[in-house]
């Protein structure tokens, strides 16, 4: 078990933390490298007139963290972890791989996948075991050290983290599931995922983020996520974030595609104080394809900025984004998704749409699509709105009885449901739709409702047909209550 490191992030601490690991002297370099590059470069602080998210996270108080915190399970798990388990996201499963704090302390893989070759470890092991693999990898190509202030950071002091390559032609069917799980006060977690799917393999992976730390000493979770998905390989990546909001989370995930590849993302944002997230396709091979699916929820007064990127560089690409999120209280959101077309990336498709709802009058969001077009032969759209909810349809609601609490409550899900129906894991809507209901509810510690309990008066699809009255009485086919999509 490595020893904690001294508070704070120095060029000594990266020649200490190094030293502890055992590291070959390449990966010293790289972290001294990126140690570099953070000291030389001015963190991001937006632009003029935004809502401020990057300034917030300028201005946190960085040095007051501890870059290492080693778990001290004793080969046990926590209880919140076998609770975090006991509800996961996946109902069969073909690994698991588990992170507390600063170091994975669980790991399992299905014996068929072994010999396969299927590799499933901590990055801290695959650096010494697999360095052929991670050197060529490891944030050079789909997630440069250079890409921004913070990444550099994270390159410097990365620990723990997620190695998984799959063979060529490996088809693996149960997901994988990855959890981090945080409960050290002002402490800085830097988990680093990278996935290698080589030549026409396909994998399900499942990460969840969730923390429980002290108000007055917060901590960060610097999270990367380096996708390769090789020829006519498949990716399905789905990330639950659903830290408490005395944790910063500073987040970058990207996908590179060769030819005909293919990488899901479903991207749920629940939690944290301060979010600031990056989410990038980049489409380097012919006839590859992506799709981003993100929602996320705000309250109180948490911060999100939320960066998305098609990058078509290659014939005939396509790819599609869709996030949709609400705010409440006095929580801020920007969002900035880009679509761009590179010279010779001729017969590319690109969709980009943003929705933001506000139920408060002192929450703010801005939406912003942009286009950079350097082909001619390109089908390429983008759409963003962000607005309260409509009073008409609330007054319609509220005329036969329903109380303007649920009525926005069934708004909501309105809302949400054409999004979420494009999640691919069941267990992962269920979760995402009783969060909502909760946090609406103002309720955060226990499972008040579910989702299908809030909607009994409410026309979705396998439930209009139970839809009643508050009297109890069945709903007239000609009087169903319908709402249409934002």
């Amino acid at each position: 078990m490595l020893k904690p490191l001294a508070t704070g992030f120095s060029r000594g601490t990266v020649e200490e933390l190094s030293r502890q690991k055992g590291e070959p002297e390449w990966m010293l370099q790289k972290r001294l490298q990126a140690w570099e590059i953070y000291e030389n470069t001015p963190a991001p602080l937006g632009r003029r007139g935004d809502l401020g998210t990057l300034r917030t996270i300028s201005n946190f108080k960085f040095q007051e963290l501890s870059p290492y915190i080693a778990s001290d399970t004793n080969g046990a798990l926590p209880a919140a972890i076998e609770q975090s388990l006991q509800q996961a996201l996946v109902n069969e499963r073909s690994g698991l791989i588990v992170q507390h704090n600063s170091s994975v302390v669980h790991t399992e893989l299905n014996d068929k996948l072994k010999q396969q070759g299927v590799i499933l470890t901590d990055m801290d092991t695959a650096v010494r075991t697999y360095p052929e693999l991670v050197q060529k990898h490891f944030m050079t190509d789909c997630i440069p050290v250079a890409t921004s202030k913070y990444t550099a950071l994270h390159a410097a002091f990365w620990s723990g983290g997620f190695f998984l390559y799959i063979p060529k032609g490996v088809e693996i069917t149960a997901p994988i599931l990855a959890q981090v799980w945080l409960d050290a006060s002002a402490s800085a977690a830097f988990t680093h995922t990278l996935i290698i799917a080589d030549a026409q393999s396909s994998v399900r992976f499942v990460e969840e983020y969730t923390s429980k730390v002290d108000a007055q000493h917060p901590a960060l979770l610097s999270d990367i996520v380096e996708l390769y998905a090789k020829n006519e390989a498949r990716i399905e990546f789905s990330n639950l974030q659903d830290l408490d909001q005395n944790t910063w989370n500073i987040s970058n995930k990207n996908a590179l595609y060769e030819k005909d590849g293919s990488v899901t993302y479903v991207a749920a944002d629940l939690g944290s104080k301060v979010t600031l997230s990056t989410l990038g396709l980049g489409l380097k091979g012919n006839g590859s394809a992506g799709e981003l699916v993100g929602v996320f929820f705000t309250d109180n007064d948490q911060r999100y900025s939320i960066n998305t990127l098609s990058d078509h560089a290659a014939l005939s690409t396509n790819a599609e984004t869709l996030v949709k999120g609400v705010l409440t209280g006095s929580s801020r959101v920007e969002f900035d998704g880009m679509i761009r077309v590179e010279p010779g990336a001729q017969q590319t498709a690109s969709y980009l749409s943003a929705h933001g709802l506000l139920l408060s009058k002192q929450a703010r969001g801005e939406f912003i699509p942009g286009l950079e077009i350097a082909a001619n032969e390109v089908s390429a759209s983008h759409g963003a709105t962000s607005g309260q909810v409509d009073e008409e349809q609330l007054f319609y609601l509220m005329v036969r009885g329903i109380p303007r609490e649920e009525a926005e409550r069934i708004i909501v899900q309105g809302f949400f449901e054409p999004v979420l129906q494009r999640i691919p894991l069941e267990n992962l809507r269920g979760r995402l739709r009783r969060s909502i209901v909760r946090r609406m509810s103002g309720e955060y510690e226990t499972e008040a409702d579910s989702w299908v309990d809030a909607q009994e008066r409410w026309e979705i699809e396998g439930v209009d047909e139970g839809a009643i009255h508050l009297n109890g009485n069945p709903v007239d086919a000609d009087e169903e209550i319908k709402l249409s999509e934002y």
